[in-house]
């Protein structure tokens, strides 16, 4: 026993790859406080034949097997298919990035599809996250996908029953029609997947939004109406952005269009206030730092135990 790992944070990165099966080796920084020695401390799990490098992706070694077995950790045997293995890369890089944050949890879709349903597993989302209490459905669309995988994307969301907020991580979102992604559900946020963005999500529920909209329309209070997110009981319905919700967009528009009105009112962040003017282009904006409003989390991974 004295041979196994002690290290928290290698036992933890020992315990992913066991559940996820692959982890690409320039994600295994996600676990270690220490980017300076982090690699010696892999190599050394290598050497034990806890783990194996197979080209660019970390997988169990033998000792790393009979290691979970024995401690009944979570345990799934790495799967060969080319494809699926490139699947799995994908959501262990997507877990990896949220490893130990506060505020995110991601389940794989492999944890969650009931397996002897059909309609289940041939669906495509990727997991769901469930960021400071709320789940989101959640969906990738990468730059190989065709408009064919784009639009069983939206057939999968429409026939969707039982979530009610969606998060779609497209690499160009420019290659989507925001308007063929509103259903009639509470959100749907199409976020451009970099890490700028992956970092902001963190955040989503964390952001002071009633300083925010003191600070562009004093005065303005919740509103009551589905259309607008605060009112000032005159002459503004203000809406608020921190990413692109299409839900939100979709409801605006038509609000805008029934009313004949100039008074929709949006807050939002400079990196994506172009996109909303050009879907909104009547709507009167006030752009705003919003990192400057947002209450950050101390540590998303554990504290060093050596």
């Amino acid at each position: 026993m004295s041979y196994f790992p002690t290290n928290k944070e290698e036992i933890s990165l020992i315990k992913f790859i066991a559940k996820y099966q692959y982890l690409n080796v320039s994600d295994a920084k996600y676990f270690f406080n220490s980017s300076r020695y982090y690699r010696n401390r892999i190599k050394n799990l290598i050497d034990k034949n806890f783990l194996r490098k197979i080209r660019w992706m970390l997988v169990l070694g033998k000792s790393g097997i009979q290691y979970v077995k024995l401690l009944n950790f979570e345990y799934n045997k790495s799967n060969k298919n080319a494809k699926y293995r490139e699947r799995l890369l994908k959501l262990s890089n997507i877990a990896a990035f949220y490893h130990n944050c506060k505020t995110v949890d991601f389940t794989p879709s492999f944890a969650i599809k009931d397996k002897s349903v059909f309609t289940t597993t041939g669906r495509r989302f990727i997991g769901i996250f469930d960021i400071n209490g709320f789940e989101y459905l959640t969906y990738k669309i990468l730059k190989e996908h065709d408009n064919k995988y784009i639009q069983s994307v939206i057939y999968d969301i429409q026939k969707e029953m039982k979530y009610r907020n969606i998060i779609i991580l497209i690499d160009d979102i420019n290659r989507i029609n925001l308007n063929d992604f509103a259903f009639g559900l509470n959100q749907i946020l199409v976020i451009e997947d970099n890490a700028i963005n992956r970092e902001k999500l963190k955040y989503l529920h964390s952001i002071r939004w009633k300083e925010v909209v003191d600070k562009c329309y004093k005065g303005a209070y919740l509103s009551e109406y589905s259309f607008c997110d605060y009112i000032n009981n005159k002459d503004k319905f203000i809406n608020t952005f921190y990413f692109l919700d299409t839900e939100k967009i979709t409801r605006l528009k038509y609000f805008i269009r029934e009313s004949f009105t100039n008074r929709a009112y949006i807050i939002c962040n400079s990196e994506i206030e172009t996109k909303l003017q050009k879907e909104l282009p009547e709507a009167n904006y006030c752009v705003v730092d919003l990192e400057k409003y947002i209450d950050k989390e101390r540590r998303c991974y554990y504290a060093v135990d050596e």
